[in-house]
This record gives C-alpha cells, structure tokens and sequence, in this order.
C-alpha cells in the first residue's frame, strides 16, 4: 500500500498528507481512516473525517485497487554502484528483500541529480512497487515531493536531503561516529586535526565534522583551527586532498577521513612522500579491505550490509503495513587497528572491547 494517497486530478489536490497535517495524525494513520481499516481510536477517525471533509479529499478506490496491481520489484538508485559501501549496502539491501518475497532493480545516478530523475523515470516504466535512493549530491526536497505526488514508497538510505526532513530514512548517526573516531585520536594525543573528503553539500560531511567539534571542544581545543579540504568520496579524492593538504599546510597530528577509500587515496599521497608513519589516520565505513590495508585502518563501521537490510525492511513494512518510522539513525561502531598509532595487540583487544562491550 503506497504512504500516499490522492484523487490524482492534479499536483495542487488534496492529498492523503494534507488530510493527516490537518488532523495531526501520520500519514499511516490517515491511510487506515480512509480505508477504514486498522485500529484507531473514534475521535481520531472522526478528526481525520472531518479534515477530508474540510479538504474536499475522496479516496479513490479504483486507483488503489488498480495501485494494489504493482509488481513485487523495488527500485534502487545509488550515486556509484563501484563504490565499495554502496556494494555492501546493496548486498544487504537485496537479501533482505529476496526473503521477504520481493525483487530488486538497481540502476545509478552518478551522483547527478539529472542523472537521478532518469533513473527514476526508468523505474517507474517497470513499474516498481517502491524506491530506495541515496540522493545524489543536491538534490533538492522538491525530489520527495515527487515520490509523494506519485504515490510511490521511499526510503532514502545513508545519505539525506536535510537534517531532520521528515521522511523514511535509515543511515548511520554520523555526529556520533566523527566524535567516536575524533575522541579515540584525542586519546593518544592528538591535538590538531585535519579532515579530509567528501562534497561541501552531504548532510553526513557536516554530521562528522560536528562530531569531531563536540569533541575538540571538550577538550579544550579550537574548532577552527581543523584543516578541512572536500573532494570527491573517493581513493582518487583524498590523494588529490592529501596533496592539497601537504602543500599548503603543516603536518597535523591527525588525520580523518571522509571515507575508507578516502584514507587510501590519502596513503598513497603520504607515502610518496614516505611521511605514512608520521601522522595518525582514520576512515569511515569499515568496507571489507580496511583490515586489509597497510597499516590495517582504523575506521567507524557504519555496518553497510546491516543498513541495506534495515532499509528494506522499513520500505516493505510502508507498503504492507501502512507503517512509516521516518528517521531510523543506527550507531556506528569504531574499529580499532592500527593506523590510529595502536599496536596490532592493544589494537586486537580493543576491538574485542567493542564487540563485547
């Protein structure tokens, strides 16, 4: 069942969610209401009934039942199929939907956002029940919206649109995760930093850099004396960084990375100036070559797999539960190796500490 509903006779109706806006419900319960279904209380139905009415809304029941037609496949945009988070996160993702009955489309944006509405299109002409997307960089509200006006299920996965943009969405809490990565730095002395990748324009960039402020500041040490320089999300990103970095600018004591193939990118430039062992790194995300690389990363492990099932299972429970959880932020985990400054023991019982802690 889509988490919207409408008379469909154009994009200024009243729909299902001015109809729950107006009665200060949900969209889900709004949807049990005009389907007079579910368990609501009598004023609540009553409420929801007199803002249809007051709206002039009608629940269309023929396009429902033709709606009720869809397929069981599930569309699915991501910025770069290659990039290895996004792998993990669409392995997960298309297992979890593979047990629950359903199928999966993938199809990419490039992290453009013109690029992302053809993809949809493409979507919609297989007729997809529902979309699952990471936004690619600058897309705008007006994005959703649209998913909304057309009825169609979504859940954006581990990137977002705006910091609390009422919306599905499952990702990791990237404020916790910058000051996991920047607190355990801190511990071992550190006391400048630079942070390097990712776009000026992801929500996520700005959630990390704030956690790693949180805990400078706790520390006592000033925010803006971070050396931060974007690049692309990519191996290719933090050596062009690192490069920029090392030519304007001293040596810090740490640094964080956007990304685990940013921390690579970030190496290669290190070590062709064979200054690897002179500074403490850290990556995000945890993809499966971070414990393989030299020296083995330290990361945050956002868990992709564990998201990309999340995330299905929040889209599934919207079209056949009627339910919407809105924001799901899962907490990261922080991997301790060795390119923190740990020794590969104190690394190895450190991490037994958070597995079981």
């Amino acid at each position: 069942m889509s988490s919207k509903e409408s008379t469909g006779a154009s994009f200024g109706a009243a729909t299902l969610l001015d109809v729950a806006e107006r009665a200060g419900v949900s969209r889900a319960t709004a949807s049990l209401v005009v389907r007079d279904t579910g368990r609501v209380s009598t004023a609540t139905r009553e409420r929801v009934r007199r803002a249809m009415s007051e709206l002039g809304y009608v629940y269309d029941r023929a396009a429902a039942a033709m709606r009720s037609h869809s397929t069981r496949s599930i569309g699915v945009i991501v910025t770069h199929v290659g990039n290895p988070f996004f792998a993990e996160l669409i392995g997960g993702f298309q297992e979890e939907l593979q047990s629950l009955g359903y199928s999966c489309i993938l199809t990419t944006s490039g992290d453009d956002v013109q690029q992302q509405q053809r993809a949809l299109d493409e979507l919609r002409s297989h007729k997809v029940a529902a979309v699952a997307f990471a936004p690619a960089t600058g897309t705008g509200a007006e994005f959703t919206a649209n998913l909304e006006h057309l009825e169609l299920p979504f859940v954006m996965m581990t990137r977002q649109i705006r910091d609390n943009d009422p919306v599905p969405y499952v990702g990791p809490d990237d404020v916790a995760g910058g000051r996991l990565a920047a607190e355990h730095l801190l511990s071992h002395g550190a006391r400048t930093f630079a942070y390097l990748g990712g776009a000026s324009t992801v929500q996520s960039r700005a959630d990390r850099r704030a956690g790693l402020a949180e805990a400078m500041s706790a520390a006592g040490l000033d925010t803006a004396s971070v050396i931060d320089i974007t690049s692309e999300t990519s191996g290719r990103g933090g050596l062009r960084a690192a490069e920029q970095m090392l030519t304007q600018h001293d040596m810090p004591d740490a640094i964080m990375c956007h990304s685990d193939s940013v921390a690579f990118g970030v190496y290669r430039a290190l070590r062709i100036r064979d200054l690897a062992a002179s500074v403490r790194v850290t990556g995000y995300d945890d993809i499966a070559t971070a414990e393989l690389w030299e020296p083995p990363l330290t990361t945050v492990a956002t868990h992709p797999a564990a998201l990309g099932q999340r995330a299905a299972r929040h889209l599934i429970d919207q079209l056949e539960n009627d339910t919407n959880a809105g924001f799901l932020r899962v907490l990261p985990t922080l991997r301790v190796r060795q390119s923190c400054g740990c020794s590969a023991v104190l690394a190895r019982d450190k991490e037994t500490l958070v597995q079981t802690g």
